[in-house]
């Protein structure tokens, strides 16, 4: 993709944007919670992983 690309997809109210976001916020939030003073345990951070592909597949209207 091209930047313009990049940037009109990001701005577009479509599935992939969606899933996009989503992806992004889990992204975050997981190296957030390896940074902590107590550091997120391996089963936590699955379930943090779990969560966020459940969130991307029902921005791409699929059910898991």
């Amino acid at each position: 993709m091209t930047d313009k690309e990049v940037v009109a997809a990001m701005q577009a109210d479509t599935p992939l944007a969606k899933a996009r976001k989503e992806f992004s916020a889990a992204c975050g939030r997981i190296e957030q919670a390896g940074q902590q003073r107590r550091p997120a345990g391996i089963i936590e951070i699955r379930r943090m992983e779990f969560d966020a592909v459940r969130a991307i597949a029902a921005a791409l209207g699929c059910e898991v």
